[in-house]
């Protein structure tokens, strides 16, 4: 198991992370709303037999600092800045699953590509509110009222909300004990702070900036996924100038987690040889469940 290890931001908050691998690309995974490095357990050990991962916890998640402060998309994407340049690293794939994936679009607008030679996004439209010119939001908090009960239940019943995680964002079985260490990762995260983050977060429409990134990317896409349509997922890889889709068919939001052989080698082969062996839109057939 790896050892933890912390970076400071330049606010003063500690990050957790853990390192896997010594050599090859390097791979940052950033979680998404309500989760922690700890989702990554089923693909960091394999990347690192070729690439150098970083799995880290944004603020208020996981092992790392809640300060009373920092609610927005854009103060996790400055730590992701911080984070890179703590550590001095360049040339990095970022993989942004979730609102991981509106952090990375938040780094590009702010900070443009430096340090970042590819990224990689995991199952996220880029707006989540529905809007005049937008029907494909989030299927869950997509309003002023949506968010209301979103804020509501994680004030008062967090424990449902982190159990309902698994059900909303995985199709496949598995296992309890897997559900298990995942509710009990979202536990740890500050619930106040996660409804004033999801507040900002929803209402950021991403449209404009995609068209401005330039690096190579990868738009992977849960068909089955309980938080977004695919249709509005897709929209990401049509507005990015060279960006490539890959459908995860029978897989849900955490499509990482369902199917990791297929994830890790897309992965690992879009870090080391600059674009996966995949034409502009591939559908990845789901795998038989144990």
């Amino acid at each position: 198991m790896a050892e933890t290890q912390f970076i400071t931001t330049t606010d003063g908050v500690k990050l957790a992370y853990d390192t896997f691998g010594k050599t090859g690309p390097v791979i940052v995974l950033i979680h998404g709303w309500s989760g922690s490095r700890h989702y990554f357990e089923r693909n960091t050990q394999v990347l690192g037999r070729t690439c150098r991962v970083y799995a880290l916890d944004l603020r208020f998640h996981g092992d790392s600092e809640r300060p009373p402060w920092g609610y927005h998309v854009a103060r996790l994407a400055a730590d992701l800045r911080d984070f890179l340049t703590a550590l001095d690293l360049e040339l990095v794939t970022v993989v942004g699953c979730s609102m991981g994936s509106s952090i990375i679009w938040s780094h590009f607008e702010l900070f443009g590509d430096a340090r970042i030679s590819k990224a990689v996004f995991v199952d996220q439209t880029p707006l989540q509110n529905l809007a005049e010119d937008w029907t494909l939001g989030s299927k869950g908090c997509y309003d002023v009222a949506s968010l209301t009960r979103c804020q509501m239940q994680l004030r008062y019943d967090f424990l449902t909300v982190a159990q309902g995680n698994c059900e909303c964002c995985l199709s496949k079985n598995l296992g309890e004990e897997v559900c298990q260490v995942l509710c009990r990762e979202t536990l740890k995260a500050d619930n106040e702070a996660l409804a004033k983050v999801m507040a900002d977060h929803t209402q950021l429409d991403w449209r404009p900036v995609l068209p401005q990134i330039r690096v190579p990317c990868l738009n992977m896409i849960g068909e089955l996924s309980g938080c977004f349509p695919e249709a509005g997922c897709r929209v990401v890889s049509e507005r990015i100038p060279n960006c490539q889709t890959v459908v995860f068919e029978g897989c849900n939001h955490w499509l990482y987690l369902e199917e990791p052989d297929a994830f890790n080698r897309l992965l690992r082969d879009f870090a080391t040889g600059g674009r996966p062996a995949v034409a502009s839109v591939t559908r990845v057939p789901c795998s038989p469940e144990s």
